[in-house]
């Protein structure tokens, strides 16, 4: 009986629908997923414990908005994503205070092997050659009235000196 459903799944479900490229593995966790997996990093402490280090200077962009203050952990920088780990996390800089407001994948081009552009959630990563990475932001923890997987976010403040 199993042969039979694995026969009758090989002829009705696509190959390409089975055997998924590497970066869209976890693309099955869903955002609630991945602020699920991710509360826990509200707090800094929790943040830095795990591996995550302070990387680059916040980044914002006038007239279009905020992004903060990433915190990286650069051992997660491959040529994989996983949906429910992020490669970074991205913080408002509120005075003295850093809020958790978004998650950001990261791929370094030169661990991309593909022609295609990665993929995650049915978006593709901006291609960003002054940093040489392939990045995909998600704003789970402050709505983004541009879209959720956009670089800046106008409700997100800017960097102190902006």
């Amino acid at each position: 009986m199993l042969k039979l459903i694995i026969r009758a799944l090989a002829v009705l479900v696509p190959a390409a629908l089975l055997i998924a490229p590497v970066t869209q593995a976890s693309s099955q966790a869903s955002l609630a997923d991945v602020r699920q997996a991710t509360a826990k990093f509200h707090d800094l402490h929790q943040t830095t414990s795990a591996g995550y280090i302070r990387l680059l200077p916040c980044f914002d962009l006038p007239g279009v908005g905020g992004m903060g203050q990433h915190y990286v952990n650069t051992g997660m920088l491959d040529a994989t994503v996983n949906a429910t780990q992020p490669e970074a996390l991205v913080y408002e800089v509120d005075g003295n205070m850093l809020k958790l407001v978004a998650v950001e994948y990261i791929i370094p081009l030169d661990k991309w092997q593909s022609t295609a552009k990665p993929r995650l959630f049915g978006k593709e990563f901006t291609r960003i050659d002054s940093l040489g990475l392939w990045a995909l932001h998600a704003w789970i923890w402050r709505p983004n009235p541009s879209g959720i997987f956009e670089n800046y976010n106008p409700s997100v403040r800017m960097c102190p000196g902006h």
